[in-house]
């Protein structure tokens, strides 16, 4: 295979290319089921790698040392984790932050067959770069009737974490619920996506409740949930 700006060699099917700095791998992800799949998707379609998973805590350890080495020969950003049940989903995440070699974002995805799950990629990959995108400083995209954004800073840190995407217009702050009391842990939850691809979102202190509107560059409902996971995977 070759690189997909320079045309140089690849060592191996979408390695990062250190002639000229490029990535040419699309998309990650990471399916367990009987073996331990990794699933590249670039140009050229779908690659797939496969390790045997063996029982023993330092087999395991080791096996995904090497799943990270192979990550970071593709300077992977993000991995997206699938497998045949919810269990084999949480164990595969949890070892890959346990054994990460460097920061990437590690997404994880519902039960799925593996050659739906690289469907799946293949579709998430091809409906992102369809998308528009904005180059808008962040601290310009909130605003709206209601300026008071609850949780101070780590609410305030949350919004602005939203508002950083590409992928996003503007972010509303709207209309505070108080059911209780303002102390306890803060955090922001991506509700529900609707038909003009715009998203719903809760900033949740204690017992107040604040609606987030997220105004996005998606047209339709398909391409707002791609955003909405990439959005998630900010928070």
């Amino acid at each position: 295979m070759k690189c997909r700006t320079c045309f140089s060699e690849l060592e191996e099917d979408y390695d990062f290319c250190l002639r000229c700095g490029s990535r040419n791998v699309l998309l990650c992800g990471l399916h367990s089921g009987d073996v331990l799949t990794l699933v590249l998707v670039g140009d050229s379609g779908v690659r797939y790698l496969t390790f045997k998973e063996y029982g023993e805590w330092e087999s395991r350890r080791n096996l995904y040392e090497v799943v990270w080495e192979k990550l970071h020969r593709k300077r992977a950003g993000e991995v997206v984790v699938s497998g045949r049940d919810v269990e084999s989903i949480v164990e595969a995440e949890r070892m890959l932050r346990l054994t990460s070699l460097y920061s990437a974002r590690i997404l994880t995805s519902e039960p799925l067959p593996l050659h739906e799950f690289a469907e799946r990629l293949e579709r998430f990959v091809r409906v992102r770069d369809e998308i528009p995108r904005v180059s808008i400083p962040a601290g310009e995209k909130i605003g709206g009737a209601h300026s008071t954004i609850i949780g101070g800073r780590e609410g305030r840190d949350l919004v602005m974490r939203l508002a950083s995407s590409e992928f996003v217009k503007k972010v509303v702050p709207g209309v505070i619920e108080n059911k209780g009391t303002t102390t306890g842990s803060v955090r922001l939850k991506l509700t529900r996506c609707d038909d003009r691809g715009n998203i719903r979102g809760l900033l949740i202190h204690g017992g107040s409740v604040q609606q987030i509107h997220v105004i996005t560059t998606a047209k339709n409902r398909e391409e707002g949930e791609v955003v909405m996971r990439e959005l998630r995977s900010l928070l």
